[in-house]
């Protein structure tokens, strides 16, 4: 099982398990119970009417799918590379100084190697002082999950940013709905006695929570998103590269997996790594829409052959300049057929 020992991550993580078991027992005990229980309930071990016993389980399912999610993000190896070597034939490999003594057995468990020294380095990994080893694609490290996000568990981190402000949301709800149902309840306003003040503090005290945590979590979240749709990451972004990008279908399936009935599910499920994967600058996005336009422009005039593409001065490494040589190739040669 993999975990930081890092202060603030662990007090961090233990601060938000709490957080939520204490939003659990002040919505249970002050919004369900109070205005749901009955008699005689359908289920013994469930003294609410059907209202409330259904309203109980999709909260209960919230918080659990929340939690579970935030366990495995902080006990899942975001993405630790596990190759010492770069295949033959690759061209300019980066070495990584820092990445000593880290080695993976036969069941690919990460485990302590002092034989192994200056790791390789793939184009889209990053080293974390805070984890003390490269991650591949790793986004940054987040100490509200005592760990870095990575390729293999951003799934896991953006399932638990979409579940907590799911939860936070039904919370409010509920709570709006218990004000409310106290207020119509009441024949006279003057003569109505005033709610408990520790459900009153609890209360207010849960609301702050989730309007918070919605503030908190959905500007996270739509970072993440974006970053799957750009093929990047936050620290790719300040790198001011990105990953070969396609449609964003195949990005999401490249964190979510190819199955998309696992894709809610808190468990990794994103495909074996491709540590290859080039770091394209974002200059050449810009240069390559020159390259296509020209060629564009040649196939509209008849007699006229595009020019062999020049490519800029600064960019990304060789093999990613050879990809994209072909490309226009390719398409310089489907323009000599027409």
């Amino acid at each position: 099982m993999w975990i930081n020992c890092d202060a603030l991550g662990l007090a961090l993580s233990i601060l938000t398990w709490a957080l939520l078991a204490f939003t659990d027992w002040v919505v249970v005990r002050y919004v369900l119970f109070a205005w749901f229980s009955t008699g005689r309930p359908r289920f013994p071990w469930v003294p609410l009417t059907d209202l409330g016993t259904a309203l109980l389980v999709v909260y209960q399912l919230l918080l659990g799918l929340s939690l579970v999610s935030h366990v495995r993000a902080v006990t899942t190896d975001p993405g630790t590379i596990t190759v010492s070597e770069p295949p033959g034939g690759f061209q300019n490999p980066r070495i990584c100084k820092l990445c000593k003594g880290i080695g993976q057995r036969e069941d690919g468990e990460t485990v302590s190697d002092p034989s192994r020294q200056n790791r390789w380095k793939p184009p889209r990994a990053h080293h974390c002082k805070t984890c003390r080893r490269c991650i591949f694609r790793m986004d940054h490290h987040c100490p509200w999950i005592n760990n870095c996000v990575g390729l293999t568990n951003q799934k896991l981190f953006i399932l638990f940013l979409i579940y907590t402000c799911a939860a936070a949301v039904y919370t409010l709800l509920l709570l709006a709905a218990g004000a409310f149902y106290w207020l119509w309840s009441q024949q006279s306003w003057s003569d109505a006695p005033p709610p408990g003040s520790a459900s009153l503090i609890c209360s207010g005290l849960v609301a702050m929570e989730c309007f918070a945590a919605m503030l908190f979590v959905s500007d996270f979240l739509q970072e993440q998103v974006e970053s799957i749709q750009m093929n990047s990451t936050l620290v790719e972004t300040y790198q001011r590269t990105h990953g070969m990008r396609s449609s964003t279908q195949e990005h999401f399936k490249a964190v979510f997996g190819r199955s998309w009935w696992s894709w809610p599910l808190p468990y990794p499920s994103a495909p074996r790594p491709d540590y290859t994967e080039p770091a394209i600058a974002d200059e050449m996005d810009s240069w390559l829409k020159e390259e296509t336009q020209m060629i564009t422009t040649a196939w509209a005039s008849p007699g006229r052959r595009p020019k062999k593409p020049k490519l800029p001065a600064h960019g990304p490494g060789t093999g990613t300049r050879c990809l994209i040589t072909t490309r226009l190739a390719a398409m310089s040669h489907r323009f000599f057929l027409a």
